[in-house]
């Protein structure tokens, strides 16, 4: 009897220490719009522990724990709860039901505490978890932190391309046939000027002018997929807290500093700290998405789609056309919760496909063989993307467990993948290169338009890209020296022979007229790019130069109107007016040979032979204007057949003029010194 007794009273002791009543959370809506009110109230339901009850005129107390909120009385009996100053205390009604409304203040996560205490002070609690969402704030802070991330990266982009743009050109130049050597070059260019897009548009650029292979052309796309991968990686490394001493210290080298190099690190390190801020702005913004269940729903739904998520990759790469900003974005998503790792490899994979159609679009007016080039961007990286979508379909497969052994952190397994994406098909591509370039071959065909010499090879997207978009003007600069020199030799030929069609030769004067408006019109819009003084002196005497070119093809005109005035072949001819004849012919033959040598190549041997070759064109005009008296008295040649010649030889002597002013511009350097080539 004793022992019952010690076991009730220690019985009833435990049941004292017992809550007495219990409280639990209805349903209610888990977001809403800022400044709005929720459109539920938020309830709680009191009941007895014991008889599971409901209790009428209980107290609970409501309380904003994180996050800005206004309670307001819902229905019932309430009073301020003085331990809070976001506080209520409600009392249940006859259902033991209890609620407020909520205002929702700024956007973000909020919490709401109720709490209710029983007889013997035990407090019970639940949480209300919800968030405040203000979608034109969410909106214009991931389109703002976008279009500053993409600032950042052209800012730090083009002045990387200006300082390395010396070194880039000549790692692509140097490339052989050697695929390691092209997908060495092809990955150090695009990390050094942080951008795949920069280096592929290049190299179609490089190859629409001959001064690529198709199969070297592919080891660069190969490397360039490397290289891209740096700008991920830097995201990664969570030093985005460091974006506004960045862009202090950038702004202070590009505005303060009197040295141009420094002035150009400096809006690298400017762009760095944007790009910075950028992804910043986006990963603040999304992180209170991760509270709304219907967002979380969405992207949820989104991404372990893998066909929705790679297009969604795609379409946002060709729509913002930079795939380091879709892999950023994917980065902010995954690290905020809001998208898994498998969803975030799919964007990945589709960003992937979507930074081909850069070089597409550079492809576009280009050779066959541009193009081809361009398809192997694609190919390379829709294959990749193929069975590397295969591979991460399955969550718990070797792909997926490998990507989540590299971090704990989402945003470097994220980084991690795409590098591992990029390296892996990169090595798996090595050996394919020759088979991939013969079926670009096959897919585009070559025609025989690509051995077409008066097409002109000017490429657009070049521009950005200054000292790039200079040796194109040079390189069509060149051809059309090439195509003016044969018009105006085949139009002495035909003044002196016979010979030739004069359709065809005027028909190529008609295309060196075209050729020096498009050289003209892309010069101008150069004149645009932000160009370096060296780059500003330059222009002026490429444009002199073309226009020299045009004038020695006016010429080619000239002689073939000249010949309607003789008959036969003038060479047949006795006498030193015909003999100055032939002679200035060859004179301007082998002038226009070394002037396209010292265009191609800046010889200034082939320069200097050209002023050698013009005072002799000079002296044999002389002559020619002395002895032409004589040769009317002495050999009897016709008055007008005499003039006909004596104009031929004053044609080829103009015409060498302007092969002297390309001479000596070649000569001065190629800088523009303020007054006309030959002054």
């Amino acid at each position: 009897m004793k022992i019952s007794l010690i076991a009730f009273f220690i019985l009833a002791s435990l049941s004292v220490a017992q809550n007495d009543l219990s409280i639990e959370a209805l349903d209610y809506t888990d977001h809403g719009n800022s400044g709005k009110e929720l459109d539920t109230p938020l309830s709680v339901m009191v009941t007895s522990t014991y008889s599971g009850n409901p209790v009428s005129d209980c107290q609970v107390h409501f309380t904003v724990g994180e996050g800005s909120a206004d309670l307001i009385p819902s229905a019932g009996f309430y009073t301020i709860d003085e331990n809070s100053a976001e506080g209520l205390v409600v009392q249940t009604d006859e259902n033991g039901i209890a609620r407020v409304d909520v205002e929702l203040g700024s956007m973000g996560e909020i919490s709401v505490t109720a709490t209710v205490n029983d007889s013997q002070g035990v407090p019970s609690a639940v949480n209300f978890g919800f968030v405040s969402l203000d979608i034109k704030a969410i909106v214009f802070q991931i389109i703002g932190g976008l279009a500053v991330f993409l600032l950042g990266m052209q800012m730090m982009s083009a002045n990387l391309q200006q300082v390395a743009g010396k070194k880039m050109k000549s790692i692509l130049r140097t490339l052989t046939a050697n695929r390691f050597m092209a997908i060495t070059a092809g990955a150090l260019v695009t990390a050094l000027v942080q951008s795949s897009s920069a280096t592929t548009v290049i190299t179609v650029g490089f190859v629409n002018s001959a001064l690529m292979t198709l199969q070297q052309a592919v080891g660069v796309v190969l490397g360039a997929n490397i290289g891209t991968t740096i700008t991920g990686q830097l995201i990664a490394f969570n030093i985005t807290k460091y974006a506004f001493p960045m862009i202090a210290l950038g702004f202070a080298l590009s505005a303060f500093s009197k040295n141009r190099k420094r002035q150009m690190w400096g809006k690298v390190i400017l762009g760095l700290g944007l790009l910075f801020l950028g992804m910043t702005t986006m990963s603040g913004i999304m992180k209170p998405l991760r509270g709304s269940a219907p967002v979380r729903e969405f992207f949820t739904t989104f991404s372990t789609n893998p066909i929705l998520a790679i297009i969604a990759g795609t379409l946002v790469t060709v729509f913002v056309q930079s795939s380091s900003a879709t892999v950023g974005l994917t980065m902010t998503l995954a690290g905020s919760g809001l998208i898994g790792l498998q969803g975030a490899i799919f964007l990945v994979l589709g960003d992937n496909i979507g930074t081909t159609i850069t070089a597409q679009l550079a492809a576009i007016g280009s050779n066959r063989t541009a193009k081809q080039a361009a398809m192997a961007h694609t190919l390379i990286n829709l294959l990749g993307a193929i069975y590397f979508a295969l591979l991460a379909l399955d969550q718990d497969g070797f792909f997926m467990n490998l990507v989540r052994r590299t971090s704990e952190n989402a945003m470097r397994q994220v980084a991690n993948a795409h590098t591992i994406f990029n390296v892996v098909n990169c090595l798996l591509f090595i050996p394919l290169v020759p088979a991939l370039t013969k079926l670009c071959r096959v897919i585009i065909p070559s025609g025989d338009d690509d051995t077409e010499e008066t097409d002109l090879l000017l490429d657009s997207n070049l521009l950005a890209t200054p000292i790039l978009a200079l040796d194109s003007l040079n390189r069509d600069m060149v051809k059309m020296a090439r195509v003016s020199g044969k018009g105006i030799c085949r139009a002495a030929e035909h003044f002196l022979t016979g010979k030739n069609s004069p359709k065809n030769i005027l028909s190529m004067e008609d295309r060196v007229d075209d050729m020096q408006r498009d050289l003209t019109i892309y010069a101008t819009e150069l004149f645009k790019a932000n160009l370096s003084r060296e780059q500003t002196l330059r222009l002026p005497v490429i444009l002199h130069s073309i226009n020299d070119i045009e004038r020695v093809s006016d010429h080619a005109v000239n002689m073939v109107e000249a010949r309607h005035r003789v008959e036969g072949n003038v060479l047949d001819s006795e006498g030193p007016l015909t003999t100055a004849a032939g002679q200035a012919y060859e004179v301007l033959r082998e002038m226009t040979e070394e002037t396209v040598s010292a265009l191609e190549t800046n010889d200034l041997k082939s320069a200097q032979k050209v002023l050698l070759l013009e005072g002799r064109m000079n002296q044999i005009e002389r002559e020619a204007r002395e002895n032409y008296s004589k040769s009317l008295a002495t050999y009897g040649i016709a008055n007008l057949a005499g003039l006909a010649i004596l104009d031929f030889i004053d044609y080829c002597e103009r015409a060498g003029d302007h092969l002297k002013n390309i001479a000596q511009s070649i000569i001065g350097g190629g800088i523009w010194h303020g007054q006309e080539p030959g002054e």
